[in-house]
């Protein structure tokens, strides 16, 4: 639950794009299902932890970054 409330329920994106209106505190009550509909029809549901995610973020940055520097500083 730390996670959840950390992270401001960004681990729960597919619950929360099919349910855009229902209140974020209460995504792990459908998770379940969302998983199980989304292996039903052969679509990825990735799970990751804290630090795993976190450790994403930043490397996506980094990336997206060094991007930017190549394209507008390094023409």
């Amino acid at each position: 639950m730390f996670n959840d409330w950390f992270s401001g329920h960004l681990n729960f994106q597919i619950e929360h794009h099919l349910f855009p209106m229902m209140p974020r505190h209460n995504y792990h009550l459908v998770a379940d299902r969302a998983r199980a509909l989304c292996e039903k029809h052969g679509v990825p549901y990735e799970t990751k932890s804290l630090w795993r995610g976190m450790a994403d973020v930043v490397s996506s940055l980094k990336t997206s970054g060094e991007l930017w520097l190549d394209a507008y500083l390094h023409k």
